[in-house]
């Protein structure tokens, strides 16, 4: 149903809200192991300056490509810089991806970095790309239920059904309680019930060597 849809699409949105504020505030806004320090402390050596609360887009993004310039090992920045770009009110989505990429470049096995890139893929509309990176996510992070959840997500938007059966399988097995439980059980339900396209048997996204059915976990 529609409302299944939208329930499962506003899970996702806010967990993946959640989890740019928990980076932002982590490692950036409070300088924590970071490069950048307190962003409302000013700046030294040659860069833009400082930026406050009320700093405009543009000196935003001057300052934390600055700050990467000096440093092109600044992760903090080059998160600030996706996030900033990632925003719904900015939408400049192909920016966002091209720094969390920057990003993974320095930290290749980032789970929190795959699914934040896997989100902003989906939110401009490209599924194919991001059933790649959330399954390497699911690949180097198999337990992480969440990231299962978000590839089943992703592959069901790119029409993979036969992916999202298993990456929700999975999901089930990895998170049995979960709220949103009952909700991906009925969609399996309704994707078993489509023809099938690929294999009804197929190795688990970030579990090689492993089959699992396509219905869904009791």
């Amino acid at each position: 149903m529609l409302m299944d849809r939208k329930r499962i699409n506003r899970w996702t949105r806010w967990f993946a809200i959640i989890l740019a504020i928990m980076f932002a505030l982590g490692t950036v806004f409070l300088g924590v192991g970071s490069t950048t320090g307190n962003l409302f402390s000013g700046c030294s050596g040659s860069n833009q300056g400082s930026i406050s609360s009320d700093s405009s887009l543009e000196d935003r993004e001057a300052y934390f490509k600055d700050l990467i310039n000096q440093n092109p090992q600044d992760k903090d920045s080059m998160l600030a810089l996706a996030n900033l770009y990632g925003g719904d009110d900015v939408g400049r989505y192909d920016d966002a991806i091209v720094y969390y990429n920057k990003y993974l470049a320095v930290s290749p096995q980032n789970i929190d970095m795959m699914l934040l890139l896997g989100r902003t893929e989906m939110k401009k509309g490209d599924n194919e790309a991001a059933v790649k990176v959330l399954s390497q996510a699911t690949q180097a992070a198999p337990t992480n239920a969440y990231a299962f959840f978000m590839l089943g997500q992703a592959a069901k938007s790119a029409g993979q059904n036969q992916t999202a059966i298993l990456a929700w399988n999975r999901f089930l097995e990895l998170s049995p309680n979960d709220s949103n439980a009952s909700l991906i059980k009925d969609e399996i339900v309704k994707l078993t019930a489509l023809p099938a396209v690929t294999p009804q048997t197929s190795t688990v996204p970030g579990s090689p060597g492993t089959s699992i059915p396509v219905t869904p976990v009791p």
